[in-house]
């Protein structure tokens, strides 16, 4: 590596506070300095610690600076640009020197690559390698037989010890310790200040904390691709539907060899990949399963993420309890005895405890499959807004109008998005209303953080909740508004509008329980045959009976599910098919249950005459000469419209998906539908598959699109239960393993 020349004429790319540092130093060794490159123009011509700012960036590519300046540093601290600057300006033939401070110790044997700048007070000891583009400030030591691959940047004071291999464009913050022991940090990486690596990182995450853990994950840059070399697989959306699916087919692949690589493509519209919506950033630490773990997760996965929660818990707590408010104290306070006592099973657990539980996992197995040279994973930060055939694979076309070729394509973009109620936005401002249409668009966090902001502006006026819908998302919002303090105190009255005006029942009433019987149902048992209409009425008398003696979802679901259950075998195909797509769903909905943290809210908020629920369906909401705002709905019992009397102030849409009977299809979805791609089924939710799971040659479904389908036998109708998702995902890895290894 060329080091420095002091004869020639240098130029310092950037003339920010990084900048001027080198600039120090440069001139501290004597380098002939005589100015900085920098885009902004409002330094141009100026100076900044006496040094002259020649020209932007592009102002290199112009010969009258050819002439004048032979070696350039760039000294940015992101990886992709100091690169991509350095690596053009060496075809355009500038020396791109790098720069020791004369306190580096580095053994004489360490092989060094082009432009790569360490600071004052850096050890590098003996039989280690540093790649090109290497960027290391003060105080950092990097032990024997290390390997620093191109692009990577260290802060000042990390400790990389012996034998580990810092991959391409990794970022390390400052503070951080790398302990020997562990073999590799992943391309691309993000490390938080401070976090101490106990273990192998993958590519393309965010890690922080002691011990390190996985935040996020990272999109690569630079993805390439090529219609006569299109990647083997491509997920289009990153829920827990595609990881699970990745996950069993990297199980059943671990212990195989491949004859080349498998390359997959992971593609969402969001920056966390593997989680969705329900277990990641967007719902945040502080909600809850809507099931207690013991009927959320299936043996033996179950058992795996209890063992996992026994050691993380303590962390994860601390989240909990950072990110909630006074709701989320009383929920551990509840249960500490159980927590301390790893009793899980009861709990309806924060849904971010399994989230990280499954990025943890998934991660792993991955890194774990790409060192053995199984795969290569691209993560693609884009929108997939249309499909079209390609050499019986399909193009990919992305809204930032990038193309992915792929020969197999998974559709696993979760359910329908939310039906907007009022106006086509995910958040509507009015002088005395606020209106969220999504209360997840961009993530709940945020959404709260506004509406505290609405609550707050009102000053001394009441305020008054509609939340819109009963269903998990409904009682999820009801919690989260009684948990942020700023927001609680500001409210004088929450209002739950619903069709059947009922609440999730939260505790099973034990006794009762044990005499309840589905008669209705019952009475079908000895029948040769049935249809799907016969057995959704005898099951809808019996709901209804359970409503009549006030024993609720909570005690009957289980009695009522399984005497159904045990009559769809009476069912031929036809009729199967028509109850997965009519009743199912409907069925599921007046069976709903919810944890008791969730209805002890309620029961607070009823003993303070602040919860009012009405039976109907939203029709509008109407603004009076006064300018406040009244909702109207249509009532249940007499089937008119009527107005309510006490005007809203914030609304809360959770009434749920669109349908694909709506205009409001995604593009996506619309293109394929309208190519023939996809048929949507009866269930008007999901899309025909046949026994792959495809629904045309080589594109196929998984997650909720599956409703309305018959699989195995077996009608599916609601696919957002995680013993269903891990089912459905199974059978479609079995499905991609078929077609990798034995076609």
């Amino acid at each position: 590596m060329e080091i420095t020349n002091r004869m020639k004429t240098a130029v310092i790319i950037g003339a920010g506070t990084q900048g001027q540092v080198y600039a120090s130093y440069l001139k501290e060794a004597g380098i002939n300095l005589i100015g900085f490159m920098d885009d902004n123009p409002d330094l141009l011509g100026k100076e900044v610690i006496g040094i002259p700012v020649l020209g932007k960036y592009t102002d290199l590519f112009l010969d009258e600076f050819k002439e004048k300046i032979q070696d350039v540093y760039c000294p940015i601290g992101i990886n992709s640009v100091r690169i991509e600057y350095l690596s053009t300006l060496k075809k355009e033939g500038y020396g791109i020197p790098g720069f020791l401070h004369h306190t580096v110790s580095i053994a004489p044997d360490v092989i060094l690559g082009e432009a790569v700048y360490m600071l004052a007070g850096n050890s590098v000891m003996p039989h280690t390698t540093i790649g090109n583009y290497v960027m290391i400030n003060s105080g950092s030591t990097i032990a024997h037989h290390a390997t620093l691959e191109d692009g990577v940047f260290m802060s000042s004071g990390v400790n990389i010890g012996a034998l580990i291999h810092v991959k391409r464009n990794a970022y390390i913050g400052m503070g951080v310790t790398a302990m020997t022991g562990i073999k590799e940090i992943g391309e691309e990486t993000l490390i938080g200040a401070g976090t101490v690596i106990i273990r192998d990182v993958p590519d393309y995450v965010v890690l922080a904390g002691n011990p390190g853990r996985v935040l996020r994950t990272k999109k690569p840059q630079g993805i390439v691709s090529d219609p006569n070399n299109p990647s083997d697989l491509t997920f289009i959306g990153s829920g827990i539907s595609s990881s699970f699916t990745i996950l069993q087919f990297l199980n059943k692949i671990k212990d195989q060899e491949v004859k080349r690589k498998i390359t997959i493509n992971v593609i969402d519209k969001y920056s966390e990949f593997h989680l969705g919506i329900p277990y990641g950033e967007r719902s945040g630490f502080s909600v809850h399963l809507i099931t207690s773990l013991k009927n959320f997760l299936p043996e033996p996965e179950l058992g795996v993420f209890i063992e996992w929660l026994n050691k993380n818990k303590y962390w994860l707590l601390d989240e909990f309890r950072k990110e909630g408010g006074e709701l989320a104290a009383n929920w551990i306070d509840t249960h500490s005895e159980r927590i301390q006592n790893n009793d899980w099973e009861p709990l309806f657990v924060p849904r971010r405890f399994f989230g990280k539980y499954l990025e943890e996992k998934i991660t792993e197995c991955i890194s774990h499959a790409k060192q053995k040279g199984q795969i290569a994973i691209n993560y693609i930060e884009a929108e997939a807004i249309d499909l079209d055939k390609n050499n019986g694979g399909y193009k990919i076309i992305l809204k930032n109008k990038n193309i992915i070729y792929s020969k197999k394509v998974v559709l696993s973009v979760g359910s329908l998005p939310v039906r907007y109620l009022w106006k086509n936005a995910p958040l509507v401002e009015e002088e005395k209303l606020l209106f969220v249409n999504n209360p997840y668009q961009p993530e709940l966090k945020k959404v709260l953080k506004k509406i505290d902001q609405f609550v707050s502006n009102r000053k001394n006026e009441n305020t008054n909740v509609l939340i819109v819908g009963a269903n998990a998302s409904g009682l999820e919002l009801l919690y989260k508004l009684n948990d942020v303090e700023g927001i609680a105190s500001k409210i004088n009255k929450f209002t739950v509008l619903s069709t059947q005006g009922l609440l999730p029942d939260a505790v099973p009433d034990e006794e009762r329980m044990k005499t309840f019987v589905p008669n209705n149902l019952k009475a079908l048992s000895n029948a040769s045959s049935l249809t799907a209409k016969e057995i959704a009425d005898a099951t809808y008398k019996d709901l209804d009976y359970a409503d009549e003696i006030n024993l609720g979802p909570a005690s009957t679901v289980g009695i009522i599910s399984s005497a159904f259950g045990a009559l769809l075998g009476k069912l031929d195909e036809e009729e199967l098919r028509t109850f997965a797509c009519r009743y199912g769903n409907d069925i599921g909905r007046r069976q709903r249950c919810a944890g008791f943290h969730y209805s002890k809210n309620i029961d607070q908020l009823k003993k303070e005459e602040r919860f009012d629920h009405i039976a109907g369906r939203f029709v509008t909401i109407n603004k009076a000469d006064t300018n406040e705002y009244f909702l109207e709905y249509l009532d249940t019992a007499s089937g008119t419209n009527m107005v309510s009397d006490v005007p809203v102030h914030l609304v809360i849409n959770c009434v749920g998906s669109t349908n694909f009977s709506q205009e409001d299809v995604p593009e996506l979805l619309a293109n394929v539908v309208q190519k023939g791609f996809c048929k949507p089924n009866n269930s008007r939710i999901g899309i025909d598959v046949n026994e792959a799971l495809e629904a045309s040659d080589n594109l196929h479904i998984v997650g909720p699109l599956l409703a309305g389908n018959l699989l195995e036998g077996k009608a599916v109708w609601h696919v957002e239960h995680c013993g269903r998702i891990i089912w459905l995902s199974k059978l479609l890895s079995e499905q991609m393993h078929t077609y990798f290894f034995e076609k």
